[in-house]
């Protein structure tokens, strides 16, 4: 992956940036196309994983947002370009009706299955790192990703996923069900990633009280020594959300 110099990149003071459990995240722009700068707040954080990440940088998809670039600051290399996406986490979806939550969160389904076509594991598909902008979904934050015959060893984790990840390893099966439990927050306005594991726990299925309601929902539990990999928005009868 070609390395760029921190000093060629140009920095909007005015633009906000995004700070999340590892790194910060700031706008810019190189010889006239913005990009997504990353810097990690652990020095160590890409230990291990530079090798992927060089890997990585040879998806050329739309919604996938890869490193593209390696960016040098102060004689380090832990730093990185993604492609911008001017977008909102999924978070924000409670808002919406349902119709719309159905829409985008079919099109994010569809992102999913085509990064697995690459053989690409994302294992961190948490609702933060699954953007839109109102058309268009974007998947975001690879650094603990699996790809091709490369095996990540995993060096820190979102404590949301961390479990699930100890126990079941690095499947696509694990980015499914991972997907699933976002899937059952947004469309029953549920903000708390375990109060979602509780609700379902507790057969309390919302808007997926419909025949197949507990069929579907068992799926959470894992009775098997892999994760379901069906997806729950494909439960959802249109009468549901027309």
């Amino acid at each position: 992956m070609k390395i760029i110099n921190y000093e060629d990149l140009v920095f909007d003071e005015n633009e906000s940036q995004f700070k999340g459990s590892f790194g910060t995240i700031k706008k810019c722009t190189l010889d006239g196309k913005t990009y997504a700068y990353k810097e990690f707040f652990f020095p160590d954080y890409l230990q291990g994983k530079k090798r992927k990440i060089d890997l990585l940088s040879n998806i050329d998809e739309p919604g996938l947002y890869v490193p593209k670039f390696w960016v040098r600051k102060d004689e380090n290399t832990n730093q990185y370009l993604t492609d911008y996406f001017d977008a909102k986490d999924i978070d924000i979806w409670s808002s919406e009706d349902n119709k719309t939550k159905f829409i985008m969160l079919n099109k994010a389904k569809n992102k999913i299955l085509r990064m697995h076509e690459y053989n690409l594991i994302h294992s961190d598909l948490i609702s933060s790192n699954i953007m839109y902008n109102g058309n268009d979904i974007g998947i975001v934050d690879f650094d603990n990703s699996n790809f091709g015959k490369y095996k990540t060893k995993f060096i820190h984790s979102n404590d949301l996923t961390q479990d699930f990840l100890l126990q079941y390893g690095m499947r696509k099966e694990l980015d499914i069900f991972i997907f699933n439990l976002s899937t059952f927050a947004i469309m029953n306005n549920l903000k708390s990633f375990y109060f979602t594991r509780e609700r379902v726990r507790e057969k309390l299925y919302g808007v997926f009280n419909n025949p197949d309601g507990r069929k579907i929902c068992d799926s959470f539990f894992m009775d098997s020594d892999i994760p379901n990999n069906d997806f729950l928005i494909d439960t959802i009868e249109d009468t549901i959300i027309m």
